[in-house]
């Protein structure tokens, strides 16, 4: 009895040992990934921001809208916790600046 005490001991210690720096990490990685879905919308607004600056012309600007448009819908599905709703409505709020600038 005293052995498998010693041994459940011993096991706890190194689950431990592995969990606690294991608590520091995750947190962050989580909060990376979730924003990452995010951020991955705000690389393309970029590059179609970047293209309206260098189009002149109706049809491109046709094309960048329907782009937009697409942007924004794939934004709407894009599902995060709570407390990243925020960063989700912000990235709403600068397609809709960049749509106001390419209509302008």
């Amino acid at each position: 009895m005293a052995n498998l005490v010693e041994r459940i001991g011993l096991v706890m210690g190194i689950i431990l040992a592995i969990m606690l720096p294991l608590s520091r990490i995750v947190p962050p990685l989580y909060a990376f990934r979730v924003r990452s879905r995010i951020f991955r919308g705000y690389a393309q607004l970029r590059d179609i921001e970047a293209r309206i600056e260098h189009t002149g012309d109706g049809m491109k600007s046709g094309v960048l809208l329907n782009e937009l448009n697409s942007l924004e819908r794939r934004t709407e599905k894009i599902t995060v916790p709570l407390s990243y709703t925020n960063e989700r409505y912000a990235l709403r709020a600068n397609i809709q600046r960049v749509r106001r600038k390419l209509q302008a």
